[in-house]
């Protein structure tokens, strides 16, 4: 009996183990190649999370989405990831943190200029929040 519960905990313990370093070693998915599912200004974005939470997390949390409009802020934080944030409505705006990869495409970028920007919505904070972000394209202002 102790040999058979010793033999089915070393087979978790191993099958844990394989497990655990193929997520860890498991390659970023990028989200250039993805179609958002939601194009939007982002003052229509931030209006919706304004006007109803719970109603704007079921419909964008999670998902990709593309959103338009003018760089209020541009900036490189602690650990060297560009974060820009779209001018939004009154106090609140949607920050922007850029994949890693690509985030040499925002070296062009500019406070004032008017950009489509792609990324994984995470919900509100202070901001509307959206991560791993690639710039869609920059627009004519």
């Amino acid at each position: 009996m102790k040999k058979k519960v010793l033999f089915i905990f070393l087979f978790v313990t191993i099958t844990g183990f394989f497990a655990v370093v193929y997520l860890y070693n498991k390659p970023h998915k990028s989200i250039i190649s993805e179609s958002p599912i939601y194009v939007l200004p982002a003052s229509k974005l931030v209006a919706e999370f304004e006007e109803n939470e719970k109603t704007a997390n079921s419909k964008y949390l999670g998902k990709v989405i593309e959103v338009n409009g003018f760089i209020s802020e541009k900036d490189t934080n602690q650990k060297g990831i560009v974060n820009i944030s779209l001018a939004g409505q009154d106090l609140s705006n949607i920050l922007c943190e850029f994949d890693p990869i690509h985030q040499l495409n925002t070296s062009r970028l500019k406070e004032g200029d008017k950009v489509s920007i792609k990324g994984i919505c995470t919900g509100i904070l202070m901001d509307v929040v959206l991560v791993d972000c690639v710039v869609s394209e920059q627009l004519q202002n």
